[in-house]
């Protein structure tokens, strides 16, 4: 038996549309500062005089604690709801870039980057939450592939991003994030 479904209006076509689009930009910034440090990494070693050891964890503790923010922040949506939680993951985010950009050590630079990994990690699951309560069934395959595509944008962007904005200084890199 076919389900009949009304049809969305323009205004809600629309409004849908540009949820998305907050959503997208959220999650790209978020992917990004995971691939766009990689071109930066000799600038910030020399800036602190940080041993290569040390190097590794501006990548790794970003990526580790986006892991351990991402189920706690993602209950924390269904308790206080997503736009609450979505901004409160992206304001974490933000305030980590300019911890991260403005950091006077090695150490402080790290606690930034944890900072904006478990933003990140609450951002990309309470996009997705998102997309599933604003999105009717027929069209959730497509905005969450959307979603799903930037970190293939991400990954591919970062870098490139990276090797121009480190052309000012490695603190672009961070500094970017907070006007997005």
């Amino acid at each position: 038996m076919a389900s009949i479904s009304a049809a969305a209006t323009p205004i809600e076509d629309r409004k849908r549309n540009q949820i998305l689009l907050v959503l997208f930009i959220g999650v790209l910034m978020a992917a990004l500062d995971i691939a766009i440090v990689g071109p930066a990494l000799p600038a910030i070693k020399q800036a602190f005089n940080a041993d290569d050891r040390g190097l590794t964890w501006v990548f790794t503790i970003y990526v580790l604690l986006n892991l351990v923010g991402t189920p706690f922040i993602a209950r924390l949506s269904d308790l206080f709801g997503r736009r609450t939680i979505y901004t409160f993951s992206v304001s974490l985010f933000a305030i980590g870039s300019l911890l991260v950009a403005s950091a006077p050590s090695f150490t402080i630079l790290l606690i930034g980057r944890a900072i904006q990994g478990f933003g990140a990690g609450g951002i990309f699951p309470v996009a997705s939450a998102v997309i599933g309560d604003t999105f009717p069934p027929e069209k959730r395959g497509s905005a969450l592939g959307l979603i799903g595509a930037v970190f293939g944008i991400a990954f591919l962007l970062g870098p490139i991003l990276g090797g121009a904005l480190l052309l000012l200084s490695w603190h672009w890199l961070f500094l970017i994030n907070l006007p997005i």
